[in-house]
């Protein structure tokens, strides 16, 4: 294993980061610099909080651009594909930012409890009552 030069690593990830922003794939960029994808995968996870913005980022494009193709399909066909890009897209976004992309989830917590007949209308509930004495 030969070790990359620390000037090197730089100017890879600077690259790397211009061209994530325009939709190249990680293993585009490592190919194109001689590394290996995983390489250049953990040096853009060292960055933390600047590399989850650059996916956040990337993620926000890949939404316009599956978008884009929707609104601009004139034919059947495309349009299918596009549909299918954007439910690819947005499956992803969901399931890598879910604070941003994912559905919203509340947590109810109930004290107390309901009876029957204060759950259902004033008949209903009569009628319980009256069955209950029976």
């Amino acid at each position: 294993m030969t070790l990359i030069p620390l000037e090197r690593k730089e100017l890879i990830l600077k690259d790397a980061k211009k061209r994530i922003l325009l939709n190249h794939t990680l293993e585009e960029i490592a190919v194109s610099r001689n590394i290996t994808k995983r390489t250049l995968n953990t040096w853009l996870m060292s960055l933390g909080e600047e590399y989850q913005e650059l996916r956040r980022l990337w993620i926000d494009n890949k939404l316009a651009d599956a978008k884009e193709a929707i609104e601009e399909a004139t034919e059947d066909f495309p349009l299918s594909r596009a549909r299918e890009r954007w439910r690819a897209v947005t499956w992803y976004a969901e399931r890598r930012d879910p604070m941003r992309y994912g559905g919203a989830k509340v947590n109810i917590n109930v004290a107390g409890s309901v009876t029957m007949s204060e759950a259902l209308d004033t008949k209903a509930g009569e009628l319980l009552d009256q069955i209950a004495k029976e």
